[in-house]
């Protein structure tokens, strides 16, 4: 299984703004563990962010899940995607999302 994951967006803070791309990721595990992809720097007021999980293999993938969690490992109302199956060449996109500081995004790739 072949799946990557990129984050970007704007940033913003009274200092200089980080725009653009903010994360890539190559999610190799298939037993359902979480992988923090970006986790929002505490020095900014807010982020607004994309996630785009591509599926690069010719199959379709196991179970997607992903969530917007205040720790390391996410509660059951933080998921924002839970278990979509990609197509195979596909990608899952999420957009417009109003992230806090300190806030991970986390993707979980199985059962």
């Amino acid at each position: 299984m072949s799946i990557s994951v990129t984050v970007h967006g704007i940033q913003t803070a009274q200092t200089p703004t980080n725009n653009g791309r903010w994360a890539t990721a190559d999610i190799i595990t298939t037993d359902g563990t979480d992988t923090i992809v970006y986790a929002v720097p505490i020095t900014i007021d807010y982020a607004i962010a994309s996630i785009s999980i591509c599926n690069r293999s010719t199959t379709p993938t196991l179970p997607v899940s992903v969530a917007v969690a205040q720790a390391d490992t996410p509660l059951d109302r933080e998921f924002i995607e839970w278990q979509s199956i990609i197509i195979p060449k596909g990608v899952l996109e999420i957009t417009q999302l109003m992230l806090e500081p300190d806030t991970r995004i986390i993707v979980r790739v199985g059962p």
